[in-house]
């Protein structure tokens, strides 16, 4: 299993100033990780500070961690040619990045349709917008793909309805083993209907509850999540791990979301999947 980190799992560490990315991926190269996927959810930075990303570029071949995924927010609800554009230029940062994969939203996390007809009309924009920005993702050797993320594109129907629809042999799924919770699918069906067309896997736990005070997440199911070291929530992550498992060369990512302290909690985290996935 190529197992690496995302830089998200750094997020609170990289906001006050403790870390960047060049001490991230100092990090990785003494860590059980293998990558780093760099997860640029805070707007342009990346788009404005080329130098950022020729250090980090040079430093990652420095340490030897590649950098093998990079995700950006996005909104092609509309298709509209200054969010294509914006988009087509965050794969120019990705490939300047060293990145062979990319992945981006295509409505805001907490968006969800009103009524089938509102998803039909959103989903034939969603498919054009796909399209061409894999189109330039083809161009500059890049997989673009779409994550099972927030209330709108999740679930694996969805998924991989939109990988069908788009119809391009570089458009793929990064697929997020835990994500599918939020719209009520189980993760075994998750992973199970979308591993075959994964480019990518993010690893999280969650634990899992009926009922829970502030900071939880309440599903579409009625459940509540919870973030956590993975290994220490709900999921059967031995199960889902021994599926990705059968495709060795997909590059597997921890995603940490939970309260717990970092790095401490990121380690233990890479340290259980390598267990939990026979691996260690």
């Amino acid at each position: 299993m190529k197992l690496g980190v995302s830089s998200y799992c750094f997020r609170s560490l990289m906001t006050s100033g403790e870390m960047d990315l060049i001490a991230v991926l100092d990090w990785v190269a003494a860590s059980p990780a293998g990558h780093l996927e760099i997860a640029a959810m805070d707007g342009e930075y990346y788009l404005e500070n080329d130098a950022v990303v020729r250090d980090t570029a040079a430093h990652a071949n420095d340490v030897g961690v590649p950098i093998v995924n990079y995700l950006v927010s996005g909104d092609l609800r509309t298709a509209e040619d200054k969010e294509i554009d914006r988009l087509r230029r965050q794969l120019d940062v990705a490939h300047r990045f060293g990145a062979r994969i990319f992945r981006h939203d295509v409505a805001p996390w907490a968006w969800r349709e009103q009524d089938p007809g509102e998803f039909e009309s959103t989903f034939a924009q969603v498919v054009e917008g796909c399209r061409a920005v894999a189109d330039h993702a083809a161009e500059l050797g890049i997989v673009s793909t779409i994550e099972n993320h927030g209330f709108f594109m999740n679930g694996s129907d969805r998924l991989a309805r939109l990988v069908h629809a788009v119809d391009r042999p570089n458009f793929r799924v990064t697929l997020d083993l835990g994500n599918g919770l939020c719209v009520g699918e189980v993760p075994g069906k998750t992973a199970a209907g979308l591993i075959d067309i994964a480019a990518s896997v993010g690893v999280k736990d969650f634990h899992i509850r009926r009922s829970a005070g502030d900071g939880w997440l309440k599903t579409l199911a009625g459940d509540y999540l919870l973030g956590t070291i993975s290994g220490h929530g709900d999921l059967d992550l031995a199960g889902l791990l021994a599926l990705v498992s059968t495709k060795p060369d997909v590059p597997v990512s921890l995603e940490f979301e939970g309260l717990e302290s970092t790095p401490d909690a990121i380690e233990r985290s890479l340290n259980n999947i390598l267990r939990l996935a026979g691996a260690a």
